[in-house]
């Protein structure tokens, strides 16, 4: 027969700190609602389906929004739509690249990222008149994510196999601006200097790496 005392003396697997009240899919038991908070889509692998994840991110999405057209009026909205729009592929490979670049050094933050985009901008900027030149910054991040936008650009305008998704230089300076202002928006309206990579990071969950079945498969000589 189940202890209940000791049941209900359970903690949060995440922080043994709090009583667990959700059940997480990814980690398979429960979970306290801060942890849930807090970890999802950063530290837990949320599956998309999961109701705490998808309510989260719309409440999140809501209030950034209505934040942003608060400050910045309804317009930037529909500007970044139209560009999406345009070209969302785009879009997806620069958010992934700083997703990738967040989880493998948790160091970074929101102002390394706008950094690093108003490095690649400068240099587009150059290029734009004529000039070669890859403006650097002495901040390691911020070159490093330079480099990784300048080389996603590329792709996308140089390479003619792109097709359809092939850009212009003038519609790459528009989607880098853009990141630009979102992630200044994310510096100057929430006090967690991360959080911007943290709302892309939701976005862009970790794929799950698949493990070959163990073979069942037996060879007799």
């Amino acid at each position: 027969m189940p202890d209940l005392n000791n049941r209900l003396d359970m903690k949060c697997v995440l922080c043994d700190k709090r009583k667990p009240k959700r059940y997480c899919p990814a980690k398979r038991t429960t979970i306290c609602p801060v942890c849930c908070g807090e970890k999802r889509g950063v530290e837990i692998n949320c599956p998309l389906d999961c109701q705490y994840y998808v309510e989260g991110q719309k409440h999140h999405q809501q209030k950034m929004m209505q934040q942003r057209i608060k400050k910045d009026g309804a317009r930037s909205y529909v500007r970044k739509a139209e560009l999406y729009k345009h070209n969302p592929e785009l879009f997806a490979h620069l958010e992934k690249e700083f997703v990738g670049i967040f989880r493998a050094d948790k160091n970074l933050t929101n102002k390394d990222l706008a950094s690093g985009l108003e490095l690649a901008h400068k240099t587009l900027e150059t290029e734009k008149k004529g000039i070669i030149f890859q403006h650097q910054s002495g901040n390691s991040y911020a070159d490093e994510i330079s480099n990784h936008v300048l080389s996603i650009v590329s792709h996308f305008k140089d390479n003619p196999e792109v097709g359809a998704s092939r850009i212009n230089l003038d519609f790459a300076l528009l989607v880098v601006k853009e990141f630009i202002e979102e992630a200044t928006f994310y510096m100057e309206n929430d006090t967690n200097p991360k959080s911007y990579l943290i709302h892309l990071m939701r976005y862009h969950p970790e794929e799950e790496v698949q493990t070959p079945a163990e073979s069942k498969l037996i060879i007799t000589p």
